[in-house]
Parts: structure tokens; C-alpha cells; sequence
């Protein structure tokens, strides 16, 4: 049985990567177009693939480190920033790196992203990759993430059964850390899905 990340790398061999749209989602730049935080500091992209967000985060003016658990996105990305924004190679930096154990430590980030990873980690995991988010963001800082529902229709898949978050699941795993600002709905993939928006508050 293939590991987690092998499953990610042999996606990547067979060229079929539907994700890779090198769009960044118009939540994200709605958020960054919205002036909720200065153009400065750290971001962190969890699950960042070939690096279409981490590229764009620099763009705002972020240092940028992107996380993914594939060793091919990682060079991918690489490349594709060489290649396209060399003047930005010094704010960017692509790790390989399982999201439930990042190799930062108290990073004091401003932003951290995740579109489509949380929502695909075993419950078991769940908890690890909470803390690292939580210990990684700045007080006032956000956490913004695009995960599926749980839906009905995974529990007949094994595959599938354990993916998708349940209904508040995401505020009640987060709390009492952070809170959230606001909930969207997403326009539906195959899964009814949504994005999150949470603020890191002061804990005592």
C-alpha cells in the first residue's frame, strides 16, 4: 500500500494534476484585496503544490514558504518561479515537508493558506497539523482554508470515508486559538465545500 506521500508523487508522475490550475482562487485574492493585512511579513502555504499561491503571496509582498509532502510539486514550483519571478526567489522558499510535522517553530507568521489539504489528513492527524498551525501564526494574524464537507456520499468509499470535514469541525478544532471571522460557501466541486476565515487571538 502506497504511503501518503508516495500517492502524491505517483499523481504527479502521471502528469494528471487537475489542482495544478496556476490560478490563484479569487477568495484569496478577495481577502488580500480586502486590506485586512499590510503587504509584509511571513505567509505559510500547507500543502502548497507547484506553488501558484506562494508565488502570488510574494507578489503582496509576503515572505513566502511553501509546504508539500511531494518532492515533484516542490521542484515544479521551484522552476516555475526561476523562471517567471526571479526577482522574487528571495522571498520564496519551496519545502518538502509533511504538513502534521512543519520543520518552523513559533514563525510568527502573518497569513497561512491552505486550499484543499486539512480536509484530506486522517482524523488521527488532525490534531498534530492544528498545532502547528496554531503555534505558527502571529496573534491577529489569519488562517485561511478551503476544505470539502464531509458528505454522505464518502461512506461508502474507504478511500474516502475519513475526508471532508464535519459540520464545525474546523471552529471547534481551532478554538480556543483562534477565531472564526467567517464562513462561504464554495461554488461545489464533486464535494459541497467551503472556505474558512480564522483570526489567532490572544490566549492567556
Amino acid at each position: 500500500m502506497l504511503t501518503w506521500r508516495e500517492q502524491w508523487e505517483a499523481h504527479y508522475a502521471s502528469g494528471h494534476t487537475p489542482w495544478d490550475t496556476q490560478i490563484t482562487p479569487p477568495e484569496v485574492q478577495a481577502f488580500w484585496s480586502s486590506g485586512r493585512l499590510p503587504g509584509r511579513g511571513l505567509g505559510l502555504d500547507i500543502g502548497c503544490g507547484p506553488g501558484t499561491n506562494v508565488l502570488f503571496l510574494a507578489r503582496q509582498g509576503l515572505a513566502v514558504i511553501g509546504f508539500d509532502i511531494a518532492a515533484q510539486p516542490v521542484q515544479i514550483g521551484r522552476q516555475r518561479i526561476r523562471e517567471r519571478a526571479p526577482e522574487l526567489l528571495a522571498r520564496t522558499l519551496l519545502v518538502q515537508a509533511d504538513v502534521t510535522a512543519l520543520p518552523v517553530h513559533q514563525a510568527n507568521a502573518s497569513y497561512i493558506l491552505d486550499v484543499g489539504c486539512f480536509h484530506g489528513l486522517h482524523p488521527d492527524n488532525r490534531p498534530a497539523y492544528v498545532q502547528h498551525v496554531v503555534n505558527n501564526l502571529a496573534v491577529g494574524g489569519y488562517y485561511q482554508l478551503y476544505a470539502f464537507d464531509r458528505a454522505p456520499e464518502m461512506t461508502d468509499d474507504p478511500d474516502k470515508k475519513l475526508r471532508g470535514m464535519e459540520e464545525n469541525e474546523v471552529a471547534e478544532r481551532f478554538a480556543p486559538w483562534m477565531a472564526v471571522v467567517e464562513i462561504v460557501r464554495a461554488e461545489p466541486d464533486r464535494y459541497p465545500c467551503r472556505w474558512y476565515l480564522l483570526q489567532r487571538r490572544e490566549c492567556s
